[in-house]
Parts: structure tokens; C-alpha cells; sequence
């Protein structure tokens, strides 16, 4: 079974974390982990000017992470000077089908400063700081911690959902390309096909479906050549 942690962290020492979870789930429950590690502040992450560039950031994350879809994806709340946080990056990554699935543990040192912002700015109105908590609700965090996640990290990971099997299988597939009777739809990659059903797209329940008819087929018809 193979997994892939997304860490975003502005500390290098994290990456030890990472190590040490990968290797866990490896010997103790069988399970390979692909992690990746993330520091906004690295230069490839900043613009012709040297500042932080959030846009920059999740096109770069996007691109390490081609072909794969991240089964947890761990966020660092505040990066030193950057402009944007945690929660920012977030819902960026949410807004991408390849990342509206994924589990999302958001992490920081200073807890307590993000509960501040949210419920006691004292230049933000009642209805304003309303509309920000749901708006963080629907990001689908399912978890807030202190720096250290790594036992909630290897129970996320211990877990296998069925649903998410075809996708991951998907986007294995690096030159695959699926042809669908749907005119909407004349030619897909692979990775293609996966977003779509991450994204629970009406066309691709079509096709999951006809693939089904096509693999039952042959399986009914290799049973009846082996009698």
C-alpha cells in the first residue's frame, strides 16, 4: 500500500519528522509513504522581486505533486514574513480537484494567536468574523495541532479509503489515455480522469461505470475460456 504526505513548513528540521513517520509506517504497518516537503520561503517560491508569491507557491506544489494526489496534507500556519498563512494556502490547494479530497491538518506554535484573529479582532464586525469561521469550516480541516503531528499524522495514514483506490491507481498510469463515448469528453489522460472523479463529476461516473462493464466482460469472458 503506498500513501503521499504533503508537508508545508518554513522549518527544515520538520523533514526529520517526515523520515522518522515514513519509516514507522514502513516497518510496523507495511505501508510505503511518498513525502514531500515544502518551504514557502525557498527562492523558487518567490517572484522577480524576491517577495512571497502565493500563486507561485501552489503552481509549484502542483507541479512536484503531478501524477499523484496527496492522501494528508500538513500546513504550517505562519511563514516568517510572508503575506499569506496556513489558512491561505489552503484554500488555494481546496480549490484544485486534485486536492479537494485530501485530509488537511493545519499546524502551529501559536494557537492561540489564530484563534485571536478569528474571534477577537477588535476591527472586524460580528458578522464578518461569522462568515470567516465558515468559511474556514468548509475547508475541511480535520484536524488543528501544535508542531507536533506526528502520531495523528501515522493514524491518518494507517486508514485506506475504497473510494480513493482508482484514483491513486489513475494517475500510476503516466502515458494512459482513456477514449469515452461522451462528446463532452473526446480523450483523457489518466490524471485527468482522476480529477474528475475526485471532483465527483457526473461525465466520470459514466465512465467508471462503462470501465466496470468493460472489466466484468473480461473477466466473465477469460472464465468461460478456462472451463
Amino acid at each position: 500500500m503506498d500513501k503521499t504526505l504533503l508537508l508545508i513548513d518554513d522549518e527544515p528540521i520538520q523533514k526529520v519528522v517526515l523520515e522518522n513517520l515514513a519509516e514507522h509506517l514502513r516497518t510496523k504497518e507495511g505501508i510505503n509513504v511518498l513525502t514531500l516537503y515544502v518551504d514557502p520561503n525557498e527562492r523558487e517560491y518567490l517572484n522577480e522581486d524576491q517577495d512571497h508569491d502565493l500563486d507561485k507557491l501552489v503552481t509549484g506544489i502542483s507541479g512536484k505533486l503531478k501524477g499523484l494526489r496527496p492522501d494528508l496534507i500538513v500546513v504550517d500556519q505562519y511563514y516568517g514574513e510572508a503575506p499569506f498563512t496556513g489558512l491561505d494556502v489552503i484554500e488555494e490547494l481546496r480549490s484544485l480537484n486534485k486536492f479537494s479530497k485530501s485530509s488537511i491538518f493545519l499546524i502551529s506554535g501559536k494557537r492561540d494567536q489564530i484563534v485571536r484573529e478569528v474571534f477577537e479582532a477588535k476591527n472586524i464586525a460580528t458578522e464578518k468574523k461569522v462568515k470567516k469561521l465558515a468559511k474556514i469550516v468548509n475547508y475541511g480541516i480535520e484536524k488543528f495541532l501544535d508542531k507536533e503531528f506526528k502520531n495523528e499524522a501515522i493514524e491518518s495514514l494507517k486508514t485506506r479509503d475504497l473510494k480513493d483506490i482508482l484514483p491513486s491507481k489513475l494517475r500510476e498510469i503516466d502515458d494512459g489515455r482513456i477514449h469515452v463515448l461522451n462528446p463532452k469528453y473526446k480523450e483523457l489522460t489518466m490524471d485527468q480522469l482522476a480529477d474528475l472523479i475526485d471532483a465527483s463529476d457526473s461525465e466520470a461516473q459514466i465512465i467508471i461505470n462503462e470501465m466496470f462493464e468493460l472489466t466484468l466482460s473480461h473477466y466473465v469472458k477469460l472464465n468461460e475460456s478456462l472451463q
